[in-house]
């Protein structure tokens, strides 16, 4: 009798467990379901930020790639400015030599004309080493290019004059020729200046917002991790508490049959002690109740 109630009390306390586990099972997969959406929404987060850092990394590339080839113009540019005007002060030289040998050189008119012609040549030397060697702004530039055009004009007019040998005149012609590429080249390579200047700022802001964002992107990953780890963690709590449950339950089946065949050997006892107590009072010939008389009868004792 003891052992039965002690088994039903064992089962009882089993019970209580089983329902305390179900209702930690319960919470242990709510938890781990909220953070493996929180893990993919990390997730999502950061790849889709990856995605605008590639996009903004092939932008900067193309706009790197414009940026060299304005550079690569500008070099080609500074070459063939350098090479005319080496050229050109070449034949700067081969011409002052041709008008000295001239008789007209000693005449007046054309002295002036000629010291006039020295002197905006001069300027002209001058703006074009301040273009070479000063750090200047665009507008600065286009202003002095502006200036050497003018004074390369007035230098043509003059030269039309004081050039009286056909050799002379041809080597103005490449003077001038050469002074025009020049200041051409000026403004080509201050344009192309600019272009690799701004293609270069909007590479680098590219590469700022490259940086921004990969530092957004490392937190959505850490926090892809952190979220990752714990729903490892509750799911590795999981599984240990279904584990526990079906261990249990096992155990609850068993002691539940432990306990029906106890209860179902106690009748059994019970009604064998309660038949041989009415078969006594039949064999003494006493009254029976109908129940024992009933027993009696399906034992097939009377």
């Amino acid at each position: 009798m003891e052992t039965t109630i002690e088994g039903q009390d064992n089962n009882e306390k089993m019970i209580v467990r089983l329902s305390k586990l179900e209702e930690e099972i319960s919470n242990l997969r709510d938890n781990r379901n909220q953070y493996n959406q929180f893990t993919k929404d990390a997730l999502s987060q950061r790849n889709e930020i990856n995605n605008q850092i590639n996009d903004l990394l092939a932008k900067a590339k193309e706009y790197m790639t414009k940026r060299d080839e304005r550079n690569n113009q500008v070099k080609s540019f500074k070459k063939k400015r350098k090479d005319l005007q080496e050229s050109l002060q070449k034949n700067k030289a081969i011409l002052d030599e041709l008008v000295e040998k001239e008789p007209s050189v000693n005449q007046g008119d054309m002295r002036r004309k000629r010291r006039k012609m020295g002197n905006l040549n001069g300027q002209i030397d001058k703006l074009e080493w301040e273009l070479q060697t000063s750090v200047l702004s665009p507008d600065k530039e286009k202003e002095i290019i502006k200036i050497l055009e003018s004074l390369s004009d007035q230098i043509n007019k003059i030269a039309e004059e004081v050039h009286i040998t056909s050799q002379q005149t041809q080597f103005w012609k490449d003077i001038s020729s050469s002074q025009k590429q020049i200041n051409s080249l000026h403004s080509q390579i201050i344009d192309m200046a600019k272009e690799s200047q701004i293609y270069h700022n909007i590479m680098n802001q590219n590469f700022q917002d490259v940086n921004a964002l990969r530092k957004s992107a490392n937190n959505h990953h850490k926090k892809f991790l952190d979220h990752k780890k714990q729903a490892d963690n509750y799911h590795r709590d999981f599984l240990s508490k279904v584990t526990e449950k079906n261990e249990l339950r096992s155990k609850f089946k068993e002691a539940q049959q432990k306990v029906r065949k106890q209860m179902e050997k106690k009748l059994r006892d019970n009604l064998e002690e309660s038949t041989k107590k009415a078969f006594e009072k039949y064999d003494k010939g006493e009254n029976l109740s109908m129940e024992e008389f009933r027993l009696l009868v399906e034992k097939g004792l009377i």
